[in-house]
């Protein structure tokens, strides 16, 4: 697994594409994903594939100024696997001056996923091996559905959701009403029409205010939830810390961690019970790696964020691997989505990814 690659080039494609279940959270009302289709040009032919969901449609005009300068910046030199992590740092050191947030590091992100799935192709190897993993069933949740609604259409939106794909064993659930007692109805609805099997996470988006954050988790805390996620400002960690100190249910936080030095930060200052990073925030590969060791030290159950194509291979070679999140939202551009199985995802065994386009959905959602 030495195979080197010389960056030749990038094709940015932009899309817009809806979702099957529109979803509405505390930061917003979903009814498309803008999505950033990558492809890392290798000389010799070939590609590394990323497939970005950049959140806001601004991301597809900002992000890629920075994505291309970073792959001017790798042009002409032989990379091996073993050079990643110094190249995602000089691509991090180059983007200095523009933060080690937001915008910059979202580029860093999804160069680095490309430039991972490129290497890991050129060593015909799935991603997941040239990590160390192995091709571990994966512990699933579907995260497609559940937002802010009322008890009844969660009810029903629960009941389709846990069958899919072979059956659930977990579904995530969107709070953030302002109303504990309404918090607590759509959980007992979801509760009634899945069963006792099922376990039920909570996400309330950074929805609560720090002064009365501990109250209304209290509200909720006695419900047997498998974890609330981000309650308060994903960065208010001082907030965080006293929830997870005084309440039974783990706290989970870090999708909103722009990279594994915050992450291991939020860790050491015990604000959290799991972590669950973003590929597209906390650095890519090499962030998430770097996160996997912090959280490994300290026995830090680990999930994933969006993209389950890729955090699949992530995952498979954490050592503190928990529940890969699924969700659909930009699957239709791809030729053969990864799908969970019986409430199980096994990453794919094709070199790299496994990911590849599927042009006739891509034409019908691209934008300029």
């Amino acid at each position: 697994m030495t195979a080197s690659i010389e960056i030749a080039g990038i094709r940015i494609r932009r899309a817009m594409v809806p979702v099957r279940r529109v979803l509405n959270t505390r930061v917003g009302r979903f009814t498309k994903g803008p999505f950033l289709l990558v492809d890392l040009e290798v000389k010799g032919g070939g590609a590394g594939r990323a497939l970005a969901f950049t959140f806001i449609p601004v991301g597809l005009r900002v992000v890629p100024i920075l994505l291309e300068d970073l792959v001017a910046g790798a042009k002409g030199r032989s990379i091996t696997y073993a050079d990643a992590p110094a190249v995602h740092d000089a691509g991090q050191k180059r983007l200095t001056h523009m933060g080690h947030e937001g915008v910059a590091q979202m580029a860093l992100s999804i160069f680095d996923m490309a430039l991972h799935d490129a290497l890991a192709r050129a060593a015909g190897v799935p991603l997941y091996k040239l990590l160390g993993g192995a091709p571990t069933p994966l512990p699933t949740y579907n995260s497609c559905g559940l937002g802010i609604m009322e008890p009844q259409e969660a009810a029903r939106e629960a009941r389709e959701l846990v069958a899919e794909h072979g059956g659930f064993a977990h579904l995530k659930l969107r709070m953030g009403r302002d109303d504990a007692a309404g918090e607590v109805a759509a959980y007992k609805a979801v509760r009634s029409a899945v069963g006792q099997d099922v376990a039920i996470s909570c996400d309330f988006n950074q929805g609560l205010p720090a002064a009365g954050a501990l109250e209304t988790c209290r509200a909720i805390d006695g419900l047997g939830l498998a974890w609330i996620e981000e309650p308060v400002a994903y960065d208010d960690y001082d907030t965080q810390a006293r929830l997870a100190t005084k309440l039974a249910t783990p706290v989970q936080i870090g999708e909103n961690w722009w990279s594994w030095r915050v992450g291991k930060a939020a860790i050491e200052a015990g604000a959290c019970d799991y972590v669950m990073p973003d590929l597209l925030r906390i650095g890519g590969v090499t962030g998430w790696m770097r996160l996997a060791r912090v959280a490994e030290a300290r026995a830090v159950p680990f999930s994933s964020h969006l993209s389950p194509d890729y955090s699949a291979h992530v995952l498979a070679a954490t050592p503190t691997r928990h529940w890969l999140e699924y969700m659909d939202w930009g699957q239709d551009l791809l030729a053969d989505p990864l799908l969970p199985v019986g409430g199980f995802t096994v990453p794919r065994d094709t070199p790299g990814t496994g990911v590849e386009w599927n042009e006739a959905a891509i034409a019908r959602c691209l934008v300029e």
